[in-house]
């Protein structure tokens, strides 16, 4: 298809494609989206799901809103057993994630390594800035909760447990969990510095 072709096998989509019936134009956009994944995969693209990796690697696509439209076909396909798809259509989602692959493939080799370095912080900073907003709301309705309760004579003592065992867990476990969260992301980013220098050589 093109000179700096992905080395992916496409031989299972190219046959589903050959059918020429609908069954077999499903089945080809299945196994492109299995290919995109296992192509996002090689890539070491951040994100635990499809969504998220897409989402990061985003900036990096020439034309987004097709592999956006692409997703919505194979979406459908999984959840509509009826879902017909015409051979024009079926060629358009194969060719959206196929430029996205592309694209993907010329942008990851023109990155120098700290610009991979500061993309990856970048994006696991998002992640844990995403889970601190989380715990907190969660502490603040768990505040708004016993302030509420210490209000009402019957929920008086229960409000008193709660805040006492907040505060415990705050300020009495809440450093050893912390420091245990820290070790623990730096044995792992050391570990993941060690599997690429090991791979490099």
């Amino acid at each position: 298809m093109a000179e700096n072709k992905p080395n992916l096998n496409w031989s299972a989509v190219e046959k589903a494609l050959a059918e020429g019936t609908f069954s077999g134009y499903k089945v080809g956009i299945l196994e492109t989206e299995k290919l995109f994944g296992d192509f996002l995969e090689g890539k070491k693209i951040p994100g635990r799901i499809m969504e998220t990796k897409i989402k990061y690697a985003k900036n990096f696509l020439s034309r987004s809103e097709q592999l956006t439209y692409a997703r919505q076909i194979y979406e459908k396909i999984v959840s509509q057993p009826h879902f017909e798809i015409s051979r024009e259509e079926t060629k358009q989602v194969v060719s959206a994630y196929w430029q996205a692959m592309l694209d993907l493939e010329e942008a990851i080799s023109t990155l120098s390594v700290s610009q991979k370095t500061k993309l990856r912080f970048k994006y696991f900073f998002g992640q844990f800035i995403k889970k601190i907003k989380l715990v907190g709301l969660i502490l603040a309705i768990v505040i708004l909760l016993i302030l509420f309760l210490y209000e009402l004579p019957l929920g008086n003592k229960i409000a008193i447990g709660l805040g006492n065992s907040v505060h415990f867990l705050i300020f009495t476990v809440g450093p050893w969990i912390l420091g245990a969260a820290i070790a623990f992301g730096i044995f792992w980013l050391g570990l993941k510095i060690l599997k690429k220098k090991r791979k490099e050589f």
